[in-house]
C-alpha cells in the first residue's frame, strides 16, 4: 500500500513538472521523506526527472520575476537616506583567529529543514552526476577496466571503491 502511494506521488510530481517544464528543489523535497535513505526511491526520482526532461531549479522563476514593487523600493531608499552612523568603528584585529570567529558569529546557522533540503540536493546532484559520467563511453570503459583489476586482486578494494554510507551497502554487496 505504501509503495503505491509513493509511485502515485512520483507520477503526480512528474506530471506537474511536465506541465511547468521544471520543478523546484522544495517540491522534490516534499516527495522525499526527511530521512531519505532509500536509494531506490531517489533513483526512481532522478530517472523520472531525466527521462521527462524536467529541470530542477532553486526557486520558481515566477517569484523571482515579481520582485519588490516600486513603492517598496522607494520606501527602502528613504529609510537608507535617513540613517546616520553615530558610533565608533571597531578597531580591526590583527589576530586571524579572532577575525575568523567574529566573521563566523555573523553568519546564521542552518535550520533543520534547511540542512535536510541541502542534503537532498547534494544526493540528487551526486546521482545525476554519476549517471551522466557513466553514460560517457570512455568513463564507462575506464570503470570496467578498474573493476576488473579490483576483481583480479591487482587493486585493493577498500582504497579503490568508495561505498556510499547513505545506501547502506557493505563490501560484499
Amino acid at each position: 500500500m505504501m509503495m503505491f502511494d509513493q509511485e502515485q506521488q512520483l507520477k503526480d510530481l512528474v506530471e506537474k513538472g511536465r506541465q511547468t517544464g521544471f520543478l523546484t528543489y522544495a517540491e522534490v523535497s516534499e516527495y522525499l521523506p526527511d530521512e531519505c535513505t532509500s536509494a531506490e526511491q531517489l533513483d526512481k526520482l532522478v530517472v523520472a526527472l531525466e527521462s521527462s526532461g524536467i529541470e530542477l531549479l532553486e526557486t520558481d522563476p515566477a517569484t523571482i520575476a515579481s520582485g519588490p514593487s516600486l513603492d517598496e523600493l522607494q520606501q527602502a531608499e528613504q529609510e537608507c537616506s535617513t540613517f546616520q552612523f553615530t558610533g565608533k568603528l571597531p578597531r580591526p584585529s590583527d589576530d586571524p583567529l579572532r577575525m575568523y570567529l567574529s566573521q563566523m558569529s555573523e553568519i546564521p546557522l542552518l535550520t533543520r529543514d534547511e540542512e535536510i533540503a541541502l542534503a537532498k540536493k547534494i544526493e540528487i546532484a551526486r546521482k545525476r552526476y554519476r549517471r551522466n559520467v557513466l553514460s560517457c563511453y570512455h568513463a564507462l570503459k575506464a570503470t570496467v577496466r578498474t573493476l576488473k583489476r579490483v576483481f583480479a586482486g591487482e587493486l585493493p578494494f577498500d582504497r579503490t571503491i568508495k561505498v556510499s554510507l547513505t545506501e547502506q551497502l557493505t563490501k560484499e554487496q
